[in-house]
């Protein structure tokens, strides 16, 4: 019955093999979604993990519903600068660094903005602890009111090099800086996809009018002293409504809500897949009716042989499992490649994304850490 049922699959290799592409495209577009999904998150997250080495503590002010607003936000309030100084003052505390971020653009050489998703405008830290997280830096950091460091991402996109003249629209008003630098943050080219304009912390301050103010305060602990330990200190002398959270904590929230804000996309590829399985299913269920239709003499000769119904039947099925286990496991093969493909399609649309080495999901139950291809 074996070698019956392999000389029939060679008989109808052709549809077999139609069969067996639906299922591998189907197949491959589901496993495609899920690892791009995957690799995007743990992308994401070893991004902000990454962005936030050298930090144990960072103060800011409370959203509404009691979370900390996120680093980077344009709408965050701002806190009075002398706060850093009591810090500073904690006998735990081995740096401190008050930071300003909003939002600006930044212009090419024909006056238009870069196309990038979002650019955030930063201030230089001071202290060298909370330096860590710009990474592979050419030139030199933001040093006055006519200076900028910008990401490689827009280097890259803008044609700009160290040394250049960029202009930077801040509140719908464009104004030239000089690039002092170029420099990528965590182990990506940007910050989760957007462009950086880096100043200097007096320049941020003038440039979004918050002199004497600052967006968040950084804080490094004292050797000997745990993040909760210098949080719970911290947390002692500030004023209502400004809280302290340790920096790992910051850096998961963060990275949640972005993940959470590109879930849309999960949706998108998901529902893209689905529809591919769903016309796949048909396809397959014609083609084998056809063909189990045309093979009604050739299953009637094998009972007269002596062949049994159920070996029969389980000759079929066996074809059916054969071919649906051999195309699924090339189109799991070939999602792993179309994932990587997504991104730049993504990119080639104005998405770009922080995606790093694929990462293949796992089950539920363990640990979300999956292995990096």
């Amino acid at each position: 019955m074996f070698r019956a049922m392999l000389r029939g699959m060679l008989a109808h290799r052709v549809r077999l093999a139609l069969t067996a592409l639906a299922i591998t495209l189907g197949t491959s577009f589901m496993s495609a979604s899920f690892v791009f999904t995957t690799t995007l998150n743990h992308s994401l997250d070893s991004l902000f993990a990454q962005a936030s080495a050298g930090i144990d503590v960072i103060v800011q002010h409370a959203a509404p519903g009691g979370a900390v607003t996120g680093a980077g936000s344009g709408s965050s309030q701002p806190i009075a600068q002398p706060i850093a100084a009591r810090i500073r003052a904690l006998p735990d505390v081995a740096a401190v660094d008050g930071a300003v971020s909003g939002r600006a653009v930044l212009l090419g050489r024909n006056g238009k903005p870069l196309p990038g998703q979002f650019v955030v405008a930063l201030s230089w830290p001071s202290d060298a602890p909370f330096q860590a997280a710009f990474t592979s830096r050419t030139g030199s950091p933001p040093a006055g009111p006519g200076q900028v460091m910008i990401d490689r991402s827009s280097a890259r996109s803008g044609h700009f090099a160290v040394g250049n003249r960029i202009d930077v629209a801040i509140g719908g008003q464009a104004r030239p800086f000089t690039i002092s630098g170029i420099t990528g943050y965590g182990s990506a080219d940007n910050l989760a996809g957007g462009f950086m304009a880096v100043f200097d912390l007096r320049t941020a301050q003038q440039l979004f009018g918050r002199a004497g103010q600052v967006g968040s305060i950084d804080v490094k602990a004292a050797p000997g002293t745990s993040a909760q330990q210098l949080r719970d200190q911290i947390a002692q002398i500030l004023p209502a409504g400004v809280v302290a959270v340790t920096a790992a904590s910051a850096a998961a929230t963060q990275a949640h809500q972005l993940n959470s804000q590109l879930g849309i996309l999960t949706y998108f590829f998901l529902g893209f897949a689905g529809v591919a399985l769903f016309v796949g299913a048909f396809v397959i269920w014609n083609t084998f009716s056809i063909m189990i239709g045309q093979r009604t003499r050739e299953l009637a000769l094998l009972r007269a042989l002596g062949a049994g119904r159920g070996q029969v039947f389980r000759s079929v099925l066996t074809e059916a499992a054969l071919v649906g286990a051999v195309a699924a496991l090339a189109g799991a093969g070939l999602g792993i490649l179309l994932s990587r493909g997504l991104a730049a399609l993504l990119a080639g649309f104005g998405v770009s994304l922080p995606v790093a080495g694929l990462v293949v999901p796992q089950r539920r139950w363990r640990s979300r850490s999956a292995p990096a291809w």
